[in-house]
């Protein structure tokens, strides 16, 4: 809650004066550079309705155009010294009938000692219909993207590291309590695994990989996307 200035009336209800002061809140406008750079972002997110919300802090150019990153059940709260981290996995049960014959198959081993498989597959080629003019797509960027995966080490030449490292200084991660308070999560804090940071970082690296394979090849990433399936053994739950 804001503070009150000396200009504010003193008898309005609480709740309508805290409407107000968010109405009256400074928006970063939408320019046309914004908009290129909001279409010119791609994402590759396995959509799956039951995985549960890891609230993420990005720039605002991310949170305007991405989803959040989904992670485990829909709604879930937890205390920070009680975090759930079983929530944080999704190992399927049966891979899709996609993943029997994925385009590539990442395989990893954890800080805890655990190993996971990431199957990779399903590209597909959809840009926005509505997107600045500006905004180059290029259909043969699918194509690419298959030919690569199935080349077989998706990751090679990519520094973990090196992304995990940037991800401790870029984002800040928040759970929502049942009180609608947010606690901190992640590197730095009490509320800490290294696994589900690590497991993160591969995924991240997948889209990095990506990304610099169609630069290599002059072709643009925006309109692309592909689904991604794990299993993990050795973590929690």
């Amino acid at each position: 809650m804001g503070t009150t200035t000396d200009d504010e009336p003193r008898d309005l209800d609480p709740e309508l004066a805290t409407l107000l002061e968010r109405a009256a809140r400074p928006v970063t406008p939408v320019s046309a550079e914004l908009r290129g750079e909001l279409a010119a972002m791609t994402t590759a997110l396995a959509a799956d309705a039951e995985r549960p919300v890891r609230r993420v802090r990005v720039p605002l150019v991310a949170s305007l155009l991405a989803p959040l990153l989904v992670l485990g059940g829909a709604g879930a709260a937890f205390a920070a010294a009680n975090i759930d981290w079983s929530s944080f996995w999704h190992n399927t049960t049966r891979w899709a009938d996609w993943a029997e014959q994925p385009d590539a198959i990442v395989t990893y081993v954890l800080p805890g000692g655990g190993s996971c498989e990431l199957r990779l597959g399903e590209v597909e080629f959809s840009p926005d219909p509505n997107r600045p003019a500006e905004i180059a797509v290029d259909e043969r960027s699918a194509e690419a993207t298959r030919a690569f995966f199935r080349e077989g080490d998706v990751l090679a030449g990519i520094d973990l590291d090196a992304i995990i490292a940037e991800s401790r200084t870029s984002d800040e991660n928040f759970i929502e309590n049942t009180d609608g308070s947010l606690t901190p999560f992640g590197y730095g804090t009490d509320a800490y695994d290294a696994d589900v940071e690590f497991n993160d970082a591969v995924k991240q690296a997948v889209h990095v990989a990506v990304t610099k394979r169609l630069d290599g090849l002059g072709l643009p990433s925006a309109g692309l996307s592909w689904q991604s399936q794990e299993q993990c053994t050795g973590v929690a739950g």
